[in-house]
């Protein structure tokens, strides 16, 4: 059998290092005034505006369905990676919202206000509840949005001591509760509140998750940090000047801004494995 000269060889094997490495930009959605965007499990992706309209792509980025709330105004969190359900929240209206898959209300309401004076954060959790941040009271609440019921009150000063409490992002993940607080990074709790530890982060982002990593960038570098371990992961971008969010699923790594959302193939990049 012939041998293949060494430079040869090494110029197959930089050629094959070099193609894993590649991104490709597969689809791009142009998208002005973009407020959040989430990824639900089956590809589908769903994005909303400054007034709380939310528009569904399918994973090639054309748009298939959208909804459009009576009462208009800007979502603070959009989650669409529940099996079932999609949920809402809006800190300037105090109002839930809960959809299916075809985004149909099944639920909604406004934050009971003798029960949370004012939910400043929220995340949908199982077992019919949602998870608030009460800025009154600096109290977490489990609410059971069926029944209209507190079931569990936490100050929230007694669980994160020396803490500003400047919430600014929660998510249920993985029977996890994870906080983002402002100049201290995320605090992960169990699924009772309970403190479990801190990753010190500095966010520029939603909190953004892909199996047992969260991803965000850092120094103009996509960064997966396995939230169990602390092991970090880090990977050139495509271009040096992209958008600041990102979010990943089974087929595509999205990097979106107020304005676009760029598509590019997971399979065709350097996340190809993970």
């Amino acid at each position: 059998m012939r041998k293949l000269p060494v430079t040869m060889f090494l110029f197959l094997m930089l050629t094959s290092l070099s193609a894993q490495g590649d991104w490709e930009l597969q689809s791009t959605i142009q998208f002005p005034r973009l407020g959040l965007l989430s990824l639900d499990n089956q590809g589908f992706i769903f994005i909303s505006d400054l007034e709380g309209n939310i528009y569904q792509y399918n994973k090639e980025g054309v748009q298939v369905n959208n909804f459009s709330p009576h009462r208009q105004g800007a979502l603070t969190q959009l989650e669409a990676a529940w099996t079932v359900n999609i949920f809402t929240f809006s800190t300037d209206l105090q109002e839930y919202r809960i959809l299916d898959r075809f985004i149909n209300p099944v639920a909604q309401n406004r934050i009971p206000i003798d029960k949370i004076t004012l939910a400043k954060v929220a995340t949908l959790g199982n077992n019919n509840i949602i998870w608030v941040f009460d800025e009154a009271d600096l109290s977490l609440k489990q609410f059971d949005y069926r029944i209209s019921e507190i079931l569990q009150n936490q100050p929230l000063n007694l669980i994160l001591e020396r803490s500003s409490l400047e919430v600014k992002d929660i998510r249920e993940y993985q029977n996890l509760l994870f906080l983002y607080i402002k100049s201290e990074g995320v605090y992960i709790l169990d699924n009772q509140g309970n403190y479990i530890r801190n990753l010190k982060l500095n966010l520029s982002q939603k909190l953004s998750f892909w199996k047992n990593y969260m991803v965000f960038q850092e120094n103009d570098q996509l960064v997966l940090l396995n939230f169990q371990t602390g092991k970090r992961e880090e990977f050139e971008l495509p271009e040096k000047e992209m958008p600041k969010n990102v979010m990943i699923n089974q087929y595509a790594i999205f990097f979106y801004d107020e304005n676009k959302v760029l598509i590019y193939s997971k399979a065709n990049s350097p996340l190809n494995n993970y």
